[in-house]
């Protein structure tokens, strides 16, 4: 009997640690608003659960013309203030100029249903990469 008890006990314990563990995931979300811009939001998500979401946008320096880095300063002003951004950080190289910022809280909110959010982006127009 006590043998039965402990093989009990133990598979009771492997299945709550299988349903607690679930592996955790990264998806991708694209759009190319314009020529020359990329946008990609980047949700993490457990299950059904998004547990963090970011966000970033490639400006080609040469499709742009973007010619320094006080041009890129502009252009993520530009972007910044039509978007509604605060906490973005802007990062210029020769090739590129990247903003990353907070993923919009309305569609991919940490808590929330990734399934849902999901909708919610390709209804917005990204596409899962």
């Amino acid at each position: 009997m006590k043998k039965i008890l402990g093989v009990i006990s133990v598979l009771v314990t492997l299945v709550i640690l299988g349903a607690c563990g679930g592996k955790a995931e990264t998806t991708t979300f694209t759009q190319s608003p314009m020529a020359g811009t990329e946008v990609s939001i980047i949700v993490e998500h457990k299950g059904d659960k998004i547990t963090g979401a970011s966000a970033k946008a490639v400006f080609d320096n040469e499709k742009l013309m973007i010619a320094d880095e006080e041009a890129a300063d502009q252009v993520a002003e530009a972007f910044k203030t039509s978007s509604k951004l605060e906490d973005a950080k802007v990062k210029y190289t020769d090739k590129e100029t990247v903003i990353t910022y907070d993923a919009p809280a309305g569609s991919v909110k940490s808590g929330s249903s990734y399934k849902e959010g999901e909708k919610e982006l390709i209804k917005m127009g990204f596409e899962k990469k």
